[in-house]
């Protein structure tokens, strides 16, 4: 029985498989690691199974069919997204006329609004609503066997004209984890490596997760713990697994240069026996992750020792009261604290900032950036918040009248266009000013490598700037 997994051609440069939608101004993609998993787990039960990246390799709609028609899945797998959403129903209905295959819809998107996708179109037979690996096994042997579609739980579904909800099923455990393929090998399988790159990690690289799910898990506006992950604990694979893929990457994909753990968050416990795995292990090796800004000075030493290149931070607001506001669990005093001894280990940040939380205005927008500029960073991030209806802030600002009929943020004085005029000015007050642009025109001089690597950045992301936001 053959599966074929897509994730679909849209707006170039466009991000799906990442914990927001977004365009990113330096042209960063990432790797569908999601479908990869799902990938190995039906490979690993012994279906052919095909993984296509469309979006990434730019492989137009009627290609893809084209494919689907010659590969003659029993089941395609779309994964999909909601600004997209209505690029992937016009696919779907554009595979049902050419062939017969079950088409499920997946990704974080699908827990949000299952019966609303199912609603768009007939072509969609169904939606497996949060963490897909297990459900999307169980489906394709209730599908093999032609039994009852009832039975596949996470699963909602059409029959008759009639749309099905059946029960929530158990997530992927720690056992599970442990016992799924290398996902490294299954991009190496299937995908164009090259066309994968992200600002702040060396080219080529490589990402995996050493767990599921988020250590904190609070935030009010986070995507993935508040849908694909919703209700589950933390679980992790063991250090052991963790440094036997590590040692693949290094066996079979000798080119790689730089591994990013996608993990939501590495807490510190997490980090320090990693990295002294990694030490032990004498693997040599370059990598980097999620982190919250709490990690102490040795914590970052060891890690920086093990050869962790850049953690990326979610500093999202320089505003006590904001961070309040969305449950982040951190205080500015500690933040600063944190990035003062990131330098002190020589671990780059790129940090994340989001303008339109709770309780922002123009003011705090403005004392936000000149806070993140004070920390003199390595990267900068600036993005407006998407509210998905799944998450307390969406609640938040429904209750409080502050959405467009579209759904976009409009506060009583700051509305989604003003956003996104303070995001690009944020990243020319910060990217322009003398104390960002000679520091690291000095680590340049220091460093070749990291030299080179700014100006690729600068070349890819510098014209947008200059672009009037839409």
């Amino acid at each position: 029985m053959k599966i074929y997994l897509l994730n679909p051609s849209f707006i170039k440069n466009y991000v799906r498989s990442s914990r927001c939608t977004w365009i990113p101004v330096a042209g960063s993609n990432w790797y569908p690691i999601f479908l990869a998993y799902a990938t190995g787990c039906l490979e690993k039960d012994g279906y052919k199974v095909k993984l296509v990246d469309a979006l990434v390799d730019g492989i137009p709609h009627e290609k893809i069919i084209k494919d689907i028609k010659n590969f003659s899945p029993k089941i395609t797998v779309i994964y999909t997204s909601i600004d997209s959403m209505e690029n992937e129903i016009k696919l779907s209905e554009m595979i049902k006329k050419e062939i017969n295959t079950f088409i499920v819809f997946v990704g974080p998107w699908c827990a949000i609004d299952p019966e609303g996708i199912l609603k768009k179109s007939k072509s969609i037979d169904g939606v497996i609503r949060r963490e897909f690996e297990l459900p999307l096994l169980n489906l394709t042997k209730t599908i093999e066997r032609n039994a009852d579609l009832s039975e596949v739980k996470e699963l909602t579904w059409q029959k008759n004209n009639k749309i099905i909800k059946n029960p929530d099923g158990e997530f992927i455990n720690e056992k599970g984890l442990n016992e799924l393929p290398f996902v490294t090998n299954i991009y190496k399988k299937y995908l164009k490596m090259k066309n994968y790159r992200q600002t702040s990690l060396k080219y080529p690289f490589v990402d995996m997760f050493t767990a599921r799910g988020c250590a904190w898990g609070k935030c009010t506006f986070c995507l993935w713990p508040n849908t694909i992950h919703k209700g589950a604990h933390y679980r992790t694979r063991t250090i052991e697994n963790i440094i036997e893929e590590l040692k693949s990457i290094k066996k079979e994909l000798p080119e790689i240069k730089e591994i990013f753990f996608q993990d939501d968050m590495l807490p510190r416990i997490r980090i320090r026996q990693i990295a002294e795995a990694i030490i032990k292990n004498n693997l040599k090796i370059t990598w980097s992750g999620y982190a919250k800004a709490d990690l102490d000075l040795e914590t970052m030493k060891l890690a920086k020792k093990s050869g962790c290149k850049f953690l990326h931070i979610g500093y999202e607001s320089g505003i006590q009261e904001i961070l309040n506001n969305i449950n982040k669990g951190e205080i500015v005093s500690g933040m600063e604290e944190f990035t003062k001894n990131a330098k002190k280990s020589r671990i780059n940040i790129h940090g994340d900032f989001i303008f339109g939380l709770p309780g922002e205005t123009i003011e705090t927008i403005k004392k936000t950036i000149k806070w993140a500029k004070k920390l003199n960073i390595s990267d900068y991030q600036f993005v407006v918040p998407q509210p998905h209806k799944s998450t307390p802030f969406y609640n938040w600002l429904k209750s409080n009248d502050y959405l467009t009929k579209d759904e976009k943020i409009n506060y009583p004085n700051l509305s989604i266009k003003d956003l996104e005029y303070w995001r690009f000015r944020a990243y020319k007050k910060i990217y322009f000013s003398f104390s960002y642009l000679s520091k690291r025109l000095w680590e340049a001089i220091k460093n070749p490598a990291e030299g080179t690597r700014l100006l690729k950045v600068a070349w890819r992301g510098l014209p947008k700037l200059f672009k009037k936001p839409k």
